[in-house]
């Protein structure tokens, strides 16, 4: 830019075309910057909140399968149930399968109780490592 009839230099011209650009841009990329944090913090916050629902479902159906094998009762039974049903709403859908399959099992050969028993502790673990 040359200099302008009112006698500014040519330095002093140059300086304001870029410096007000500059502050604009810095204040629009603070902006952008905020919204991406607080969207990663948000993020952060659900995933951790998931684990937390899972990791708790999960040690709950553990707790009243323990339960219910070692002292059958109805009330056992129901509490089972109840876990079970936790699982299905916060956990995998492999989680929620072996859960049942154990229901299912339960009149069944020792061999394929262990079966799903292994494939429910299996399937708990991968998911909670995602």
């Amino acid at each position: 830019m040359l200099p302008s009839n009112d006698g500014q230099k040519f330095g002093e011209a140059l300086s304001m075309d870029w410096v007000l650009p500059l502050i604009g841009g810095l204040g629009i990329g603070s902006l952008l910057k905020s919204v991406i944090d607080n969207f990663n913090s948000r993020r952060a916050v659900m995933k951790d909140r998931l684990y937390q629902e899972k990791r708790e479902a999960y040690l709950g159906l553990l707790g009243a399968l323990h339960k219910a094998a070692v002292q059958p009762s109805d009330e056992n039974s129901k509490d089972f149930a109840l876990w079970q049903t936790r699982c299905q709403l916060f956990g995998s859908p492999d989680v929620a399968r072996f859960a049942q399959a154990i229901v299912e099992t339960n009149d069944r050969p020792r061999s394929e109780r262990e079966s799903a028993f292994s494939g429910l502790i299996e399937s708990m673990r991968d998911d909670i490592r995602r």
